[in-house]
């Protein structure tokens, strides 16, 4: 973690806080603890920023991530804020968290360009000047010689940092974080691309928050990850036997095919552990085999883990999926492994000419049926040797439905040893990527369950 540098003609002066009321600020030790000196979860507001947020062209993917990552240690977020990316309102949006709580994290904005203003924002907020530091100056300058690209001026505005506090270097990008301390307040800013703040914030925010505030664990938690079952049933399932625990807090993330259950009970009390194994041991016993992870584990990397202790091969045949299935395969390191590869057979050509299906199959049955998704299975494994194939074909939409087939329904083959095929028809709900991404997660877990030996989804 770099250290501040010193500059005297600092183009970012202190601002005058005499006028300021400080009154609302609560200082960091109040926060830590109560009156009676017994650990208190310290509070954290987090500040997104982004035009393409607030005008809903993306949605947000940080404050899932930050929330869970930093809940886990002891911290507690008192609420989330989206902001544009020239707000001219941000540093007031700071100056306003930080009355409510002594942490907050602010992402986005950290460029070279003139609408990235958070770091001045942050400046302005706290007043905190920001100097150039020559070790982040440096670090900018060699990253850019790296990659033989020459360093305009503006880039140079990545290598302020705050007199009081510090930086996290980005080896994924040029832009570093900021920590602005006073010593009762603390800002972070991150930068705002997901390959940059995620491991900024696992490798160095959580030691340096850790080192920083010592948190406590508030409350105990257990994630349990859940396919092909909504999030109704899974509802209607648990809340009959988890009203024992008036304490047990539920809260549940959905996603297209999966939902992500996270429970927690407060840390107090030393029955608490216990208590959170019934709770997870309930749900295991009524839904066990659509539980695919109790970790952050993907399904794509539970099946390959699975494969991988066979010593087994999987490949993939695609149509309305167009490669997706075939991308969380290998989105998870180590892939090759146990992924031969894939062919994204849109066009009824290729799946003739390519994965052999019969010209009379796609003739009388059409590209979105049982045979033809049992034809793409096994031709594909053939094709390229696998212990395993998937294929999946349907009708994404929003057009091509008919009202035989319409718009979601999607055929599934998995193939195995002695070209045995075991196919499964969705009707998925939802928009195109819904459909397709749905699908994914049926195929990848009706060979889980094969491999397990559990139940097939019929």
């Amino acid at each position: 973690m770099g250290a501040p540098g010193k500059d005297e003609r600092d183009p970012f002066p202190a601002m005058d806080l005499s006028n300021r009321a400080n009154r609302n600020i609560i200082p960091l030790t109040e926060w830590i603890m109560s009156e009676d000196q017994a650990p208190y979860p310290i509070r954290y507001v987090i500040i997104v920023t982004g035009d393409e947020l607030i005008t809903g062209r993306r949605a947000d993917a940080h404050i899932p991530f930050l929330t869970k990552t930093l809940n886990a240690l002891g911290l507690e977020c008192s609420h989330c804020l989206l902001a544009g990316d020239a707000s001219p309102r941000l540093a007031q949006m700071i100056r306003r968290a930080l009355e409510e709580a002594p942490l907050v994290i602010v992402t986005g904005g950290l460029g070279p360009t003139v609408d990235d203003i958070t770091r001045e924002a942050i400046s302005e907020a706290t007043g905190i000047p920001l100097v150039e530091n020559p070790e982040a100056l440096r670090q900018l300058k060699a990253r850019f010689r790296a990659f033989h690209r020459p360093m305009t001026g503006n880039n140079r505005r990545q290598a302020l940092s705050p007199a009081q506090g510090g930086y996290f270097p980005n080896p994924n990008g040029t832009a570093p974080g900021l920590y602005f301390d006073d010593g009762n307040r603390l800002v972070i800013a991150l930068p705002g691309p997901p390959r940059e703040l995620v491991p900024m914030v696992l490798d160095q925010l959580v030691p340096f928050l850790q080192d920083r505030f010592h948190p406590c664990q508030t409350r105990l938690f257990s994630r349990l990850q859940i396919a092909c079952l909504g999030e109704s049933n899974i509802d209607q399932t648990i809340r009959q036997y988890l009203g024992a625990y008036p304490d047990l807090a539920v809260a549940s993330l959905s996603r297209p095919g999966e939902v992500e259950l996270t429970l927690s009970l407060p840390a107090g009390s030393p029955e608490a552990q216990t208590q959170l194994a019934r709770c997870v041991e309930i749900i295991r016993r009524e839904m066990g085999e659509f539980i695919f992870s109790e970790s952050d584990e993907s399904l794509a990397a539970v099946t390959g883990r699975l494969l991988r202790e066979r010593g087994e091969t999987v490949a993939v045949a695609e149509s309305c999926t167009g490669g997706l299935l075939g991308s969380w395969i290998t989105t998870v390191p180590g892939a090759s492994d146990y992924f031969t590869g894939g062919v994204t057979a849109y066009s009824n050509a290729v799946k003739e000419q390519v994965l052999n299906v019969s010209p009379a199959t796609l003739r009388n049955q059409g590209a979105v049926s049982r045979e033809t998704a049992c034809e793409m299975a096994v031709g594909v494994r053939r094709l390229l040797r696998a212990s395993w194939s998937i294929s999946l074909t349907g009708i994404a939409g929003p057009g091509g439905g008919t009202k035989d087939k319409p718009v979601g329904t999607v055929w599934i083959a998995v193939c195995g040893a002695g070209d045995e095929t075991y196919p499964l028809l969705l009707t998925a709900p939802g928009s195109r990527e819904m459909i397709r991404r749905r699908a994914c997660v049926y195929a990848l877990d009706q060979l889980r369950r094969l491999l397990l030996e559990l139940p097939l989804h019929r």
